[in-house]
């Protein structure tokens, strides 16, 4: 073999030998100048399992839903404060540790001496934990909201009134604390209290309450 050909070909044998080498060290740069590179959720992943169950105050007025009724004083209904109770489920998924996302669905009844209400929900619900990062010890306090299709009733206990009812909206807000209870089949079970605000509405009827619950979740990750 020349000289200058033998000479090129250990240079490029040389080469390619350190060629691993190089690129090691540089995914190894590359992680250490991320420090994000694949970092995991720590508190929340998974799909999300939810009840919460409580008691509160509300209020209903209303007409009859019929368009010959509507806006007539002489039907108008309202019950002044009514207690009860409420159920609420859901189904989410944990999109990272500030937020779940997902389906919810509510059942109610209210009631004092003289009237008596019940209500559905059935619609999304979001959750957000916006101190995960900023306030450690209240990385797990979160704020919701809730929306979609809403129906309620307002009805007297004394015979010969007219029954009011509606379908439309239902929107809610409030906020709620979670500490983990339990851990188990690779995830764990949340439980903590609720605050949250209710408001069922239609042209015919109007309810709008204030809940105190209990809030028990499963998350199937972390």
């Amino acid at each position: 073999m020349p000289p200058r050909t033998g000479s090129l070909a250990l240079a490029l044998a040389l080469a390619f030998a350190t060629l691993p080498a190089t690129a090691v060290t540089a995914r190894a740069d590359e992680g250490a100048a991320d420090p994000t590179l694949n970092t995991a959720t720590t508190r929340r992943s998974g799909l999300v399992l939810g009840t919460s169950l409580g008691v509160g105050v509300a209020g209903a007025s209303g007409y009859p839903n019929n368009a010959n009724f509507i806006d007539n004083g002489n039907f108008f209904s309202s019950s002044g404060f009514m207690f009860g109770r409420a159920y609420e489920f859901m189904l989410m998924g944990a999109l990272s540790d500030y937020l779940n996302f997902g389906l919810w669905f509510q059942t109610s009844s209210y009631e004092n001496s003289d009237w008596r209400s019940n209500g559905y929900g059935l619609g999304f619900r979001v959750e957000a934990f916006p101190l995960v990062g900023a306030v450690p010890a209240l990385r797990d306090l979160g704020v919701f909201g809730h929306f979609g299709l809403g129906h309620a009733t307002l009805d007297a206990k004394a015979p010969g009134y007219p029954s009011d009812d509606g379908t439309q909206s239902f929107l809610g807000a409030g906020i709620f604390h979670e500490w983990c209870l339990l851990r188990i089949l690779g995830g764990h079970f949340a439980l903590g209290p609720s605050l949250e605000y209710d408001d069922i509405y239609s042209r015919s009827i109007d309810r709008h309450g204030l809940l105190a619950t209990v809030r028990l979740v499963f998350y199937g990750g972390k």
